[in-house]
């Protein structure tokens, strides 16, 4: 029997959750800012636009010459997940351009990835959520982590959008701050409506595929969001006057409540991974997939969570804590890029993957 040829490398095959690797290297580049490794963080943000601008050049060749494939990820009950992965990664990029010393021309760039980025953030996450539940009728049992992605979207805008609201002319701080607080909304409830049915999946239906395993730490990221959304755009609101700053002050002592649950699902999914990776039959259907980007942004949204209560509280227990998972944070980067080198070095990122 003669060897199946692999079909040939084209944009068609382009799986949209390879956006998570520019939220993935952006978020480092921004944690490692926030750590005070500016000389570090500057190269990981050049690989982060880096990998943007290719990743969205690829895409808008497969929009352009296969909208059918495009609007067949739509249909897919993962895959269809992933498709905020590009309206997040403009956001991230935004806070990383805020966070290093760029120059004048960072302050433009970050404003403008926010104001794309925003209403593309509402958009793609109403149009996955929307075309899910009126064309795919999706069992409990197909609940996963991903389920997660249009929530940390959400999230991200209230964040950024606090951090850069002093940058922007008077007039609009108000109606910025009141739209940032709108999905701040969505993204909490939408997270609260997701984790019962997740959680509900992981106890009723047994062990975890070995591929959903990644998918298992996007949990951490609404975590670490819900720290630091609400702190962010409490702060952005006191400096632009539109609130006392006495909400600012209380509001780490909540936050560190928050926080608890995220160190459970750190801890949690730690033991998941370990669980497969010591088991030789579980380990041997562990295979890599753009999808593995998922063990890094959601540790970083975490680490930056853990870094500003360490800091509000004063607690050497937290700080030393947020250096352990800056550490952690950068081995699983490392692990995941080494993986991800690979598959497009022989453009198996743009290859069917295997089994399809």
């Amino acid at each position: 029997m003669e060897a199946a040829i692999p079909a040939a490398p084209s944009v068609r095959y382009l799986n949209p959750a390879w956006f998570a690797s520019v939220m993935g290297t952006g978020v480092l580049a921004l944690a490692l800012a926030q750590f005070g490794l500016v000389g570090l963080a500057l190269p990981v943000y050049g690989l982060a636009l880096l990998f943007m601008a290719g990743l969205l050049g690829l895409y808008l060749a497969k929009l352009l010459r296969y909208p059918q494939a495009a609007l067949a990820d739509l249909q897919h009950p993962l895959l269809s997940q992933m498709l905020p992965t590009l309206p997040i990664a403009l956001l991230v990029l935004s806070l990383a351009t805020r966070a290093l010393p760029l120059g004048p021309w960072a302050q433009p760039l970050g404003q403008g990835l926010f104001l794309l980025g925003t209403p593309l953030i509402f958009l793609v996450g109403l149009l996955v959520v929307y075309w899910v539940s009126t064309r795919l009728k999706l069992p409990i049992e197909a609940a996963s982590g991903a389920w997660f992605i249009p929530p940390v979207s959400a999230l991200l805008v209230p964040m950024a959008g606090g951090l850069w609201l002093s940058s922007f002319p008077k007039a609009w701080q108000k109606e910025l701050w009141v739209v940032s607080g709108l999905f701040l909304g969505i993204g909490l409830f939408l997270f609260l409506f997701v984790l019962p049915s997740f959680l509900q999946r992981l106890y009723g239906y047994g062990r975890l595929e070995p591929h959903f395993l990644p998918l298992v730490f996007i949990g951490l990221a609404p975590v670490g969001l819900l720290v630091l959304a609400p702190w962010r755009w409490l702060e952005g609101g006191a400096q632009a006057g539109l609130i006392p700053g006495g909400l600012v002050a209380a509001w780490p002592v909540i936050g560190l409540a928050v926080w608890g649950l995220g160190l459970w699902w750190l801890a949690f999914s730690l033991l998941l991974l370990l669980d497969t990776l010591l088991a030789p039959c579980r380990r041997a259907q562990f295979h890599f997939a753009p999808g593995w980007w998922g063990f890094v942004f959601p540790l970083g949204a975490f680490t930056l969570a853990t870094l500003a209560l360490a800091r509000a509280l004063d607690s050497a227990f937290l700080g030393g804590l947020a250096w352990g998972l800056l550490g952690l944070l950068g081995v699983f980067w490392l692990w995941v890029m080494f993986y991800s080198f690979r598959a497009w070095a022989g453009l198996g990122a743009l290859r069917p993957p295997k089994g399809s």
